[in-house]
C-alpha cells in the first residue's frame, strides 16, 4: 500500500513539474524584447523633393532619387527605397539596398516596413522586422534576411500602441503573432485592437487585446490578455478596458449588454448592466455612472458614493460637485455632504499642509489643513510649485507668491510652468518673446529674448539668435565640456562674437561668427556669418560648408554639409537645400 501511495505521489509530482515546465516554455515563447537603438548611423537625405540616405560622417550612401526612403533601424544598413508608381501593378516600385549599394531580398516579390504607433517618441517603424510577400502571401523577415514566419498570411499589419505584435489575417480571420513569429491569438476573429494600456515600467508589454466575432445579432466583443489567455468571451456589444487604473493585475472593463453599461473587474461583475454610461475618474479613482439621464458616483468595489439622481457630476479636486436643477450639492470622496456651499473645489497639494480651493465665482485661494485661509487675493488661478511657493494668475498675468502671500516673482508673465522632471520654472512674455528661467528658490537664473528651450538627457539649453547657455535640472549653469566630455573644441563668445576654444581655454578658431553651435556627437558644428549658416568639422576644424543656409532655427544640427530638418515623425531627415522653414 505504501509503495502504491509513493507511486501515486511520484506521478503527481511529475505531472505538476511537467505543467510548470510547459507554462514556463510558453511564457518564454511569448516574451520578446523591443530592440533599443543605441546609435544613429544612417539618416534620410532630402534634396529638391527627392530622398536618399547619408551616414553619420555625412557621406551619401543612397543618392536622393527616390520618392520616399524608409530606414527601419537607423543603426543598421537596410534601406527601403520607394520609387515611382506603377499603374499596371498599382504599387510603388520598391527596392531594398545596403550601405554598399547592393540590392537585398531580391528573392521576394515585395518588402515593406511596418509602421508603428507607440506612446514613446521613437523611430516610426518596427526596428527588427520587415514584411515580405511571396506568391501573393505575406510573412515576417528580420533585417538580416532570416525568415521569421513562412509566407502564409493574407495580410500582416502592426498592432497600434503595441510594438512587437502584429495582426495577421488567415482564411479571412484575424489573429496576433509577436516579432518572434509566435502565435498569441489564433486567427479566428473579425477585429482585434489594442486595449491601449500603458505604464512607465512595462510600457506596452502588458497591453491586451479587444477581440470581436460576428454573430446573427451583430458584432460581439471580448478580451484576451497579453499572454493570449481569454479573460472575457466575445459576448458584449461594446467593451473598453479602464486603462486609467495603471495595474495590469487589476483589469477593469466598462462593458455593454443590450445597450446597457456595467462594470467588470476581470470576470467578476461589479455593476449590473443597468446604466446608460460608466466613466472612470482617474484623479479620484471612482466611477461616474448615468441612469435615466441622471448621474451618480460609485467606488471601484461598486459601492454607491453619491446616489444616481443628479443632472451632472463634476469634480472639484477632492470634492464631488453634484448639480440638480439650479442647486449644487457638494460631497467628499466618501459621499459625506460638505456644508460650505461657497467652496466648489478643494485640491490637495504635494505638501499635505496646503490645499487649493475655488469658490463659486472661480476665485482661487489656499488654505491649511485646518481650513485657515493663508493665500487670498482674488486670483483667477493658483498652482502649487514646491516647498512654500505657488504660481498665481490675475488679470491675465502670471507670477509666483510664497505661503505668506508675498510676491516673489512679479505678475508680469504670459505663462509660468515647470520644465518636465526638473526644478526649473520657465516664465514667458509673449509681447517681448522673452523666456526667463527660475530656480527652486525662485531666483532668476537666465533671461533671453527670442529664445527657445531644448532639454537633453542631463541638461537644458536656452538659446536665442545671439546667445546660448546650458543648465542642469536644478538650474546650475553648466560648461559645455561638462556635457560633451569627448569634444576637443568648445563654443566661446568673446566681444559679442563666437569662436572655439580648446579644453584649456585657448582660442583655436577665431571669434568671427555671429553664432555657432557646439560640436555634436558626429563632430560637426554650425557657424553663422552674415545671417547664414555653414558647417565646421572638429578633427581639423575646417570649414566643410561655407555659410549659405538661410535657417530659422537658433541652434541647427548638422551632419557633414547637411542640416537636420525638424519634423515630428520620429525619423532623422537632413537636407542641403539653401532655404528651409521650420516644420
Amino acid at each position: 500500500m505504501k509503495g502504491k501511495l509513493k507511486w501515486i505521489i511520484g506521478i503527481g509530482i511529475i505531472v505538476i513539474v511537467a505543467i510548470v515546465a510547459i507554462c514556463v516554455i510558453k511564457e518564454m515563447q511569448l516574451a520578446y524584447e523591443i530592440e533599443e537603438i543605441k546609435e544613429i548611423n544612417y539618416m534620410t537625405l532630402e534634396q529638391k523633393g527627392k530622398y536618399g540616405v547619408i551616414d553619420k560622417t555625412g557621406k551619401i550612401v543612397i543618392e536622393a532619387i527616390y520618392n520616399k526612403i524608409q530606414i527601419p533601424n537607423p543603426s543598421k544598413p537596410v534601406f527601403i527605397c520607394i520609387g515611382e508608381y506603377d499603374k499596371e501593378s498599382k504599387e510603388y516600385e520598391t527596392k531594398v539596398f545596403n550601405d554598399k549599394g547592393e540590392q537585398l531580398f531580391t528573392e521576394y516579390d515585395r518588402i515593406e516596413t511596418i509602421t508603428v504607433e507607440t506612446n514613446i517618441e521613437t523611430t516610426p517603424y518596427e526596428k527588427s522586422t520587415l514584411i515580405y510577400r511571396k506568391d501573393g502571401k505575406y510573412g515576417l523577415l528580420d533585417l538580416e534576411g532570416k525568415q521569421i514566419t513562412n509566407p502564409i498570411y493574407e495580410e500582416i499589419t502592426s498592432m497600434h500602441y503595441k510594438e512587437g505584435s502584429f495582426v495577421v489575417k488567415l482564411n479571412e480571420k484575424l489573429g496576433v503573432i509577436n516579432l518572434k513569429g509566435k502565435e498569441i491569438i489564433k486567427p479566428q476573429y473579425e477585429t482585434i485592437t489594442s486595449d491601449n494600456y500603458y505604464n512607465e515600467k512595462t510600457q506596452n508589454k502588458t497591453t491586451g487585446f479587444i477581440i470581436s466575432q460576428k454573430t446573427e445579432n451583430g458584432y460581439r466583443y471580448g478580451y484576451i490578455n497579453y499572454r493570449g489567455k481569454m479573460i472575457l468571451k466575445p459576448e458584449y456589444t461594446e467593451l473598453e478596458r479602464v486603462t486609467g487604473i495603471a495595474n495590469e493585475k487589476e483589469l477593469y472593463f466598462i462593458a455593454f449588454k443590450d445597450g446597457q453599461a456595467g462594470l467588470l473587474k476581470g470576470k467578476k461583475l461589479i455593476l449590473n448592466y443597468e446604466y446608460e454610461d460608466v466613466q472612470y475618474s482617474s484623479l479620484n479613482d471612482v466611477f461616474v455612472v448615468q441612469r435615466n439621464s441622471k448621474q451618480g458616483v460609485v467606488s471601484k468595489k461598486g459601492e454607491t458614493i453619491v446616489n444616481t439622481e443628479y443632472d451632472t457630476i463634476t469634480f472639484g479636486g477632492m470634492y464631488i460637485d453634484a448639480k440638480k436643477g439650479n442647486n449644487i450639492y457638494l460631497f467628499d470622496l466618501k459621499g459625506a455632504s460638505i456644508e460650505d456651499k461657497e467652496i466648489i473645489s478643494k485640491t490637495a497639494t504635494e505638501n499635505g499642509n496646503y490645499f487649493i480651493i475655488v469658490d463659486q465665482n472661480d476665485i482661487y485661494s489656499v488654505v491649511d489643513s485646518q481650513g485657515n485661509v493663508i493665500i487670498d487675493n482674488n486670483y483667477s488661478y493658483i498652482e502649487y510649485v514646491s516647498e512654500d511657493y505657488f504660481i498665481v494668475a490675475k488679470d491675465g498675468k502670471n507670477g509666483i507668491v510664497d505661503i505668506s502671500g508675498k510676491s516673489v516673482v512679479d505678475l508680469a508673465y504670459t505663462s509660468i510652468f515647470r520644465l518636465n522632471d526638473t526644478q526649473i520654472l520657465q516664465a514667458e512674455k509673449i509681447e517681448t518673446k522673452t523666456i526667463d528661467l527660475y530656480g527652486s528658490n525662485m531666483h532668476k537664473i537666465a533671461s533671453q529674448e527670442n529664445a527657445t528651450i531644448t532639454t537633453g538627457k542631463n541638461y537644458i539649453l536656452l538659446a536665442s539668435d545671439k546667445d546660448f547657455a546650458y543648465y542642469d535640472f536644478s538650474g546650475n549653469k553648466l560648461e559645455a565640456k561638462d556635457i560633451f566630455p569627448n569634444n576637443q573644441l568648445f563654443a566661446k563668445k568673446i566681444n559679442d562674437k563666437w569662436g572655439f576654444v580648446d579644453k584649456s581655454g585657448n582660442i583655436v578658431v577665431q571669434n568671427e561668427y555671429e553664432m555657432v553651435t557646439e560640436f555634436n556627437e558626429y563632430g560637426f558644428a554650425g557657424i553663422k556669418k552674415d545671417g547664414k549658416w555653414g558647417v565646421m568639422e572638429q578633427s581639423e576644424h575646417k570649414i566643410i560648408q561655407e555659410p549659405i543656409y538661410e535657417l530659422e532655427w537658433t541652434q541647427p544640427s548638422f551632419i557633414g554639409k547637411y542640416y537636420r530638418v525638424r519634423n515630428w515623425h520620429g525619423d532623422a531627415r537632413y537636407s542641403n537645400d539653401i532655404t528651409s522653414k521650420q516644420e
